[in-house]
């Protein structure tokens, strides 16, 4: 599945040259104009970009994730698709947002705009990615009569919708990505940073689906058939015969089946959300998705002993795989709950976590702080509490 980033037409029609899909980041940059967007060519990302098309899911998913943590008088009812094409002025190059909504707040001109991207591979240039995308935004805002008028800008959040199955290991704002001697200079840099959502770790914390967009994330990512079932029971309920996530979700089914050895003739046959109750999903839960996450689930542990070893050589460990694979476990659990506090508090709380993380003896409080993520209401709180708990 490849990166759904920045795509450029230029004005005379042609299309730019497509990037390279790749499963993992590479450790050399490319030339910033291979920064530009690139088309969305994978059916899940053309999925994704159709889930986050429906209002109702976006309306959910803002609830959900951004008005938990500010706290803006902003009417959603009014929430409406803004344009996603922008004009670079300079190279005159057309590029592509993958979908853009605005709300406006209430007894007010002022409106804040939502810029979402879907991203299934992991990309350590995203912030440059998404600043260069923002500017965007915010020169075709500037062209606003009241804004002009006023001399200022509408709030831009930057919201990376992450499709993707490998945890997010890459920076989430542009002060992560420089060196500590270039530190120095960040009171003239930019500190960007975008709300990143991983929706495989959202859809595996969920006890229950009981909304459309929850429904729709355990139906992507059901790991076995009777939560496929239950997701899909709750979305023919829920979802309206009209709702542009219905084609979107079994665009995602059929892209799925096909990656995993389905024939498309096959596939074909899915066009309906009621469809995916029929023998053809049927026969692919009893054979095929049941070998793929044989398989995945295989590798995973493969490369969990592969990290383990490494880490247990570099301390010089002499257990053996043991130890090896027993620490790999630990640093994956560690990276997992910063990554959480990071999502939630920010990078300062984040560090502290990871601070006290390295100086914990073992991880028996794990659940405990994961826990106490979700029920903190503040940093401090958290951070507090976190220390007693791996104390």
């Amino acid at each position: 599945m490849a990166a759904a980033g920045p795509r450029d037409r230029s004005p005379t029609g042609k299309p730019p040259e497509r990037e390279a899909s790749q499963d993992k980041p590479s450790d050399e940059a490319p030339p910033l104009d291979a920064v530009r967007r690139k088309a969305i060519h994978q059916p899940r990302d053309k999925s994704a970009k159709g889930f986050y098309g429906d209002k109702g899911m976006v309306d959910e998913f803002l609830c959900e994730h951004v008005f938990r943590r500010i706290v803006a008088d902003v009417d959603l009812a009014k929430l409406r698709k803004g344009p996603t094409e922008y004009i670079d002025s300079k190279s005159r190059a057309v590029r592509h947002a993958d979908m853009v909504w605005k709300a406006p707040f209430r007894d007010s001109w002022l409106y804040v705009v939502f810029l979402f991207e879907a991203q299934s591979t992991v990309d350590w240039l995203m912030p440059v990615r998404i600043l260069l995308e923002t500017a965007l935004v915010y020169a075709e805002l500037a062209k606003d009569p009241e804004v002009r008028k006023r001399r200022k800008l509408p709030p831009v959040l930057p919201i990376v919708v992450y499709v993707g199955t490998k945890p997010w290991d890459a920076p989430t704002r542009l002060e992560e990505m420089l060196t500590e001697e270039a530190k120095a200079f960040l009171p003239f840099a930019l500190g960007h940073e975008f709300l990143l959502v991983s929706e495989v770790e959202e859809a595996r914390a969920l006890t229950r689906a009981d909304t459309p967009r929850t429904a729709g994330l355990r139906l992507r990512y059901a790991r076995d058939r009777a939560e496929f079932d239950e997701a899909l029971a709750v979305l023919r309920e829920l979802l309206p015969e009209d709702s542009p996530a219905r084609r979107a979700l079994v665009e995602w089914v059929r892209s799925s089946m096909i990656e995993e050895g389905a024939k498309e003739e096959e596939m074909a046959k899915l066009q309906e959300l009621e469809d995916l109750a029929s023998p053809v999903v049927e026969t692919w839960w009893a054979a095929e998705r049941r070998e793929a996450r044989r398989k995945g689930l295989e590798e995973g542990r493969q490369e969990g002993r592969r990290q383990g070893r490494q880490e247990g050589r570099q301390e010089g460990r002499q257990e053996g795989r043991q130890e090896g694979e027993a620490r790999g476990r630990r640093l994956e659990q560690r990276a997992t709950l910063v990554r959480l506090a990071r999502r939630k508090f920010g990078s300062e709380t984040a560090e502290g976590l990871a601070a006290l993380l390295e100086g914990a003896a073992d991880l028996e409080g794990v659940a405990e702080v994961a826990d106490l993520i979700i029920d903190c209401g503040s940093g401090r709180d958290f951070l507090a509490q976190a220390a007693g708990a791996l104390a």
